[in-house]
C-alpha cells in the first residue's frame, strides 16, 4: 500500500489549508493510499540546530521531538504534501522550520537519500491573483529535488482571509481531489 504524509502549516485548524488538505487526503485514500496527517501548530518541535549530524552517513537528526517520528514517516513515504498560508509574502514559520528539519533527506553532496517521492504544495493567500507569489513558490521549489521530492503541482487558494473560501470553491476541490489521486498513481 502506498503511503502519503501531509503537513498542515496553518494555525487555523478548520481554515482553507485544512479544507484543501482534507480533499487531497480523500483523493489519495480513494486511490488506495494510507494517509498520515500532521498539524504543525499542534506539534512541539524545535528548529534545526545546524549540528550537521544529519550530514553524516546515517542521516539522522539528533533532535528527538514530535517532528522526529514524522520525518521517519517521510523517509518511507511514497508522497508528501505540505500546506502553508502565505504570511508576509512567505510560508508560515513552522513550515520553514519543517523544511530545515528535512535536511536529513539530503546526502552530504546534495543528492536525495530517499528519491522518487511525489510532492504537492498547498498555499493560501489573501490576494485574488493565484500567480502573485509564483516567483516565491518557484524559489522554494528549488530545494525539493535535493529532498527527493518530485513536485506534481501547487494548489493556491486565493482570497483566503475568508476561512470558508476553499469550501465554496468547487473547482479548487476538484483539482485537489485529482492531485490527491495523482500522488498515488
Amino acid at each position: 500500500m502506498k503511503s502519503v504524509v501531509l503537513f498542515n502549516g496553518s494555525p487555523r485548524m478548520d481554515g482553507n489549508i485544512a479544507t484543501i488538505m482534507g480533499v487531497v487526503a480523500r483523493g489519495a485514500q480513494d486511490a488506495g493510499a494510507e494517509v498520515k496527517n500532521y498539524t504543525l501548530f499542534k506539534m512541539k518541535f524545535m528548529a534545526c540546530m545546524s549540528s550537521f549530524n544529519c550530514r553524516r552517513e546515517k542521516g539522522e537528526c539528533p533532535i528527538q521531538d514530535e517532528l522526529a517520528e514524522a520525518i521517519e514517516r517521510v523517509k518511507k513515504a511514497d508522497a508528501v504534501v505540505i500546506g502553508s498560508p502565505i504570511y508576509m509574502m512567505q510560508m508560515s514559520g513552522p513550515v520553514k522550520n519543517l523544511y530545515d528539519r528535512l535536511f536529513p533527506l539530503m546526502d552530504s553532496d546534495g543528492s536525495p537519500r530517499y528519491p522518487g517521492k511525489k510532492f504537492l504544495t498547498v498555499y493560501s493567500q489573501a490576494v485574488d491573483d493565484p500567480q502573485t507569489y509564483e516567483t516565491y513558490f518557484d524559489y522554494t521549489a528549488a530545494m525539493f529535488p535535493s529532498f527527493g521530492f518530485n513536485l506534481i503541482g501547487n494548489i493556491v487558494c486565493t482570497n483566503a482571509n475568508d476561512p470558508e473560501n476553499a469550501e465554496r470553491n468547487a473547482d479548487l476541490k476538484i483539482r485537489a481531489y485529482a492531485l490527491g489521486k495523482a500522488l498515488v498513481r
